[in-house]
Formats: structure tokens, C-alpha cells, sequence
């Protein structure tokens, strides 16, 4: 009943307030999260980088399968070790303020990127010297062979921004952006949007719309209210418990696919009681997966059965953990904390999220683990868990409602930023500054070659070695729902939970 009501009021807000909103070739995409930043080279979540795609553009860039794909690179070669790769670049592109893209824009992005100052310097960790052979001519020399280098310059982390921007600009491109792609920046009101307009003069051709506008609406309800009274013209995620109220109607479409989104709690290991690893699997033992999938989720999951989702290059599957209250509670006996203990839950604001979390919260009560939720917007949840340290000290023990997708369609991505100690303090987007040595180096001998064969069995040991140090509360990987008006062509998702929006276009 409460998220009827909730529906219905925003449904009638909207429908008094339409001249609030875009029309005719301006596209309104609302979604449950908030940008963060629009700095690709600091930005941490999908959605910014999602928008930021939409303006800048790498050498290389993802298919709709996240297959790598050439974009201001042309073409690429690279050596037999793997410890060369040399870019050719396009000819006569320019970013939107008038600079010419070359291989000195290129080579002030990678420069930037190398000081190891930004949150995905890590992509640039391979690199050992970086050259400019000419104009239009690249090479990345790496410290070692790293088969999938090409995979981590396809990442939206390795755009490519405006060279003078960033003189103009410094660290505060992160609210003025400026690419090479199909649209530029507009305007960012914190809290309300994103708008994007159309680059008239766009390289690989004509844009169809004049404006697409990026709406951070937490609630599902809300967000399909928007779409029904024609206010959004996409909407993702379309909640899947609200999936009939709309699929048989023709001015709609509806459209699922599998993801590579990984949900997990993250707990902060480096602290009691989350140091011990019988208190992790009590956790994870504690947790009913399908409950909360089918409940919170609306049954658009499916249980998380190894670190990475099925759909990441060197997959192993591990099996799901059983829900066994049982052998959590002899677990929490043996670890000490027969009488359990206080947490902080923490959680983004999304109704999805924050019911999982509160079901999550309800569950882990039976083996004595209690506290309050704090919920927020997703882009404060983020700087809220890179506010702790690993040397905090009065650290509070905490359990945050996290989610991953590896954008380089690769295990190591999947991996590496979430577990490994390269990095600390603080590891990049380690949040619960998990340690290992047997993981550090298993993680480290996946990138020792290009040769898939032996990647594969680093990976496959990886992660049978992690799946039993449980250094997060294993959840779900996401079956992707979203929804558009019929009208609307062009705007696709992509299996990490980003979108393309270069050829959005409203027919009639």
C-alpha cells in the first residue's frame, strides 16, 4: 500500500508540473541513483561513468556485449610478451571546446592518470612509460606482460578529456567536462540533474536529440509514475514487482537481460569482529539469499556463487552459500560472540537497496548482530565509505549494501579493486580493507600474462581460495529490468549497468 501511495502522489505532482520537464526532441532518463562525479578519471560508480561516455570517449571503447571495440583509436598492435601496445589515432577529431585530439591530449590524460592521485590511476598501474611516437602514434610500454591492457583502455576510466579543459579547469573538471563525444555538457544542479546537449559538429555523424536529461529518482514507484504520465522516457531499474502493471501496455516496452552486477555487504575486516573470518561466515551463512531476491529484488536475481557473476571472462563457479542459521550461530559461539554485537547498516536510498538492507538487517538478528540503518543518496553512501581508513582510530563495525560491475568485461576488474591490499590507505575501492597474502598474490599472477590459459588458472584458484574468506556477505547478481516509451530507439544497457545513449532518437 505504501509504495501505491507513494506512486499515486508522484504521479499526480508530475502530472501539475509538466512544464518542469523536457519535451519533444529532449529525453528525460530517470534512474535510482545520483551522479557522483563527472571527472572519469576519479569517478568510482557506473552511473557518472555511464554519463560521461555520453561526452567523452577513449581510444577504446565496448560493444553492447562489452566486446572492445576501436573509438579514437583506430586500430592497435602489441608485441609477443604482451609489454607493448601501440595505439594509431584518428585524424581530425576535435574535443568541444576546439582542441585538437592527438597524441599530446592523450598524453596529458595518461600523464594525469599516472600521479596515482585519481580513483582509477589503477588502470595506468601497468604502465611503465608512456610515448609519444608522433602525432597520431601511441605506445604504452608496461613493467610487465598484461594481456588484458586493452580491456583496462576500453574502461571508462581511460576516457579522454579536452587537454585545455583540464589546464582550464584542474580537478574541477569534474563538474565541467569536456570530450570528443556525441554530446557535451551542460549542466549539473546537485541534487535534481544532469543535462547533456547534443555536439553538433560529432565526428561519427548526426545526433537525433537535442538534450537528454539524467534524474535522480530513488523510489521505484515514483520512477514509474514518471514514465506512465510521460515525464521519463526511460527508467531503469524498472522494478520487477511492479513489472504487470505495465507490460501489457503498448506504449511501453519492457526489457530484461542478465548483468555482470555483483551485490554483496561489505564489512570493514580489518576490525572485531569482522577480522574473524568465523564471524564473516556466520554471516553469510545467516543471510537468506533467495528471500531477499525475491522480496527486495522482485525475484530479478540470481544468487552470487562466486566473487565475480557468471558473465566475466574466467568465471569458476563456487557455489551459493547455504542458508544454515545452525551453522551460523555455532559459528558466532565459536568465534566469541555467542550474545552477538552492534553494527551501523549502511545503505543507499534506493527502495531496492535500502529494503534489501533492512531484510539483511531483520536476518542477521537471529545470530545476535543489531543496529540502525543510515541510508543516503548513493553518491554520499560512496564518499561515506571512502571517509573510513584502515587506520581509523575509533572504528565503528559496519555492513554497507555494496555493488560492482567489472566494466572491462574482465576477472581481474571484477577482482583487483574490491580485494586487493594495492593501494591501501585506502585501497581503491576496497571498503572493507580486506587483506590477504595468498589473494594478493593469486590477484597479481592473473596479470603476469597474456596468455589465457595460464590467466585462467590463476583465476580459477583465486577465487576458490576467496569464496571461503568471505570478505563480504555474499548476495545476488542482477538480472537487469529497465523501460522506455515506445517511442523512444536507441538507448541501450549494457551488462556492467551502464547505457549507451549515442543513438537515442524519438520517432513518432
Amino acid at each position: 500500500m505504501r509504495l501505491k501511495r507513494l506512486a499515486c502522489v508522484a504521479l499526480c505532482f508530475m502530472l501539475m508540473s509538466g512544464s518542469a520537464f523536457a519535451a519533444g526532441k529532449d529525453i528525460i532518463y530517470a534512474s535510482n541513483s545520483t551522479a557522483k562525479s563527472l571527472d572519469p578519471h576519479d569517478t568510482s560508480d557506473t552511473y557518472s561513468g555511464a554519463i560521461e561516455r555520453a561526452i567523452c570517449q577513449g581510444l577504446m571503447g565496448f560493444d553492447e556485449d562489452l566486446k572492445v571495440i576501436p573509438l579514437l583509436a583506430e586500430s592497435y598492435t602489441f608485441n609477443d610478451s604482451a609489454t607493448e601496445f601501440t595505439f594509431k589515432l584518428r585524424k581530425g577529431i576535435k574535443f568541444h571546446d576546439g582542441a585538437d585530439f592527438n597524441a599530446e591530449a592523450v598524453r596529458v590524460n595518461i600523464a594525469r592518470m599516472m600521479t596515482g592521485n585519481y580513483k582509477r590511476s589503477s588502470l595506468m598501474k601497468p604502465v611503465k612509460e608512456f610515448v609519444v611516437v608522433d602525432d597520431y602514434t601511441v605506445t604504452f610500454k608496461l613493467k610487465e606482460p598484461f594481456g588484458a591492457f586493452v580491456n583496462a583502455i576500453a574502461h571508462p576510466g581511460a576516457l579522454i578529456v579536452s587537454p585545455k579543459a583540464i589546464e582550464k579547469y584542474g580537478d574541477d573538471i569534474s563538474k565541467n567536462p569536456v570530450g570528443t563525444g556525441p554530446f557535451i555538457f551542460d549542466e549539473w544542479v546537485s541534487g535534481s540533474h544532469v543535462r547533456i546537449k547534443k555536439n553538433p559538429d560529432y565526428w561519427r555523424g548526426e545526433v537525433k536529440v537535442d538534450t537528454i536529461t539524467f534524474r535522480p529518482i530513488p523510489e521505484n514507484g515514483a520512477r514509474l509514475a514518471m514514465l506512465r504520465a510521460g515525464q521519463a522516457h526511460f527508467i531503469y531499474p524498472m522494478p520487477a514487482e511492479l513489472k504487470r502493471t505495465i507490460e501489457k501496455d503498448k506504449r511501453f516496452d519492457v526489457i530484461s537481460q542478465p548483468s555482470i552486477i555483483a551485490r554483496y555487504l561489505v564489512m570493514n575486516t580489518q576490525y572485531k569482529p569482522f577480522s574473524d573470518v568465523r564471524v564473516r561466515q556466520a554471516i553469510n551463512y545467516a543471510l537468506n539469499k533467495q528471500a531477499i531476491i525475491r522480496i527486495a529484488w522482485g525475484g530479478a536475481a540470481t544468487e552470487l556463487d562466486s566473487i565475480i557473476p557468471p558473465n566475466l571472462q574466467f568465471y569458476k563457479k563456487q557455489g551459493a552459500w547455504p542458508y544454515d542459521l545452525a551453522k551460523a550461530k555455532a559459528l558466532m559461539k565459536e568465534a566469541g560472540y555467542e550474545k552477538g554485537f552492534k553494527v551501523v547498516f549502511l545503505t543507499p536510498n534506493a527502495s531496492n537497496r535500502l529494503r534489501a538492507t533492512e531484510m539483511a538487517m531483520q536476518q542477521l538478528k537471529a545470530i545476535g548482530i543489531t543496529g540502525e540503518i543510515q541510508s543516503m543518496d548513493i553518491a554520499s553512501f560512496y564518499n561515506k565509505l571512502e571517509g573510513h581508513r584502515v587506520d581509523d582510530a575509533n572504528p565503528v563495525p559496519f555492513l554497507a549494501f555494496g555493488g560492482w560491475s567489472a566494466s572491462t568485461g574482465d576477472a581481474d576488474w571484477g577482482i583487483r579493486p574490491l580485494v586487493s591490499t594495492d593501494g591501501f590507505p585506502p585501497a581503491m575501492s576496497n571498503f572493507g580493507f580486506f587483506s590477504d597474502a595468498e589473494v594478493d598474490r593469486l590477484v597479481n599472477a592473473g596479470l603476469q600474462s597474456a596468455d589465457p590459459d595460464v590467466r585462467r588458472k590463476a583465476y580459477v584458484e583465486l577465487q576458490s581460495v576467496i569464496w571461503e574468506k568471505a570478505p563480504w556477505g555474499y548476495l545476488f547478481v542482477d538480472a537487469m529490468m529497465s523501460a522506455k516509451t515506445a517511442k523512444l530507439k536507441g538507448i541501450q544497457m549494457l551488462p556492467d549497468g551502464a547505457f549507451t545513449v549515442e543513438h537515442a532518437e524519438l520517432v513518432q
